[in-house]
């Protein structure tokens, strides 16, 4: 049974991002710490901790969809899943830019895994409770399409 520090506390920054007024920390002992701290995520005692300033999205959910799960509904998981994409597309980033491409595709799998699976942990830990066919279409979502959101970008 993993434990959130907080409600988030996060100013809106238009037209789709939140700046976070404070750090936001998830922890868990299920947490795989190996897959990520390979990546370069901090797990430190089981905990995963967003800093505050951090830039999230909250979740990226297509506008159309907010009917069925908006944002705000998995919000607490979606940001600490941020970073760990975020994490990996670091990761990949700077791979890309020694001699040879040390990309390690094995690590990169393991690591998405983990973070994919934090995220199903986090709204499973989220008080009020995620219901449980939001959850699974969440993390189903992020399992088959969050594969383009860990190549790296502009602006991380």
């Amino acid at each position: 049974m993993g434990k959130f520090n907080n409600k988030i506390e996060a100013e809106f920054d238009p037209p789709r991002k939140w700046i976070l007024s404070r750090a936001l920390t998830y922890t868990n002992p299920d947490i795989d710490e190996d897959a990520l701290e390979r990546v370069g995520v901090k797990v430190v005692g089981s905990r995963i901790t967003v800093k505050k300033d951090f830039v999230t999205d909250l979740a990226s959910v297509p506008r159309m969809c907010w009917a069925f799960i908006a944002p705000w509904d998995v919000a607490r998981a979606a940001i600490i899943h941020d970073l760990l994409y975020k994490a990996i597309r670091m990761y990949r980033r700077q791979c890309s830019k020694c001699l040879k491409n040390s990309e390690n595709p094995v690590l990169i799998h393991d690591a998405k895994a983990a973070s994919d699976n934090i995220f199903l942990l986090g709204m499973k830990d989220a008080e009020p409770p995620v219901p449980k066919w939001k959850m699974y279409a969440a993390y189903y979502s992020v399992r088959m399409f969050g594969r383009w959101s860990i190549i790296p970008r502009e602006g991380d």
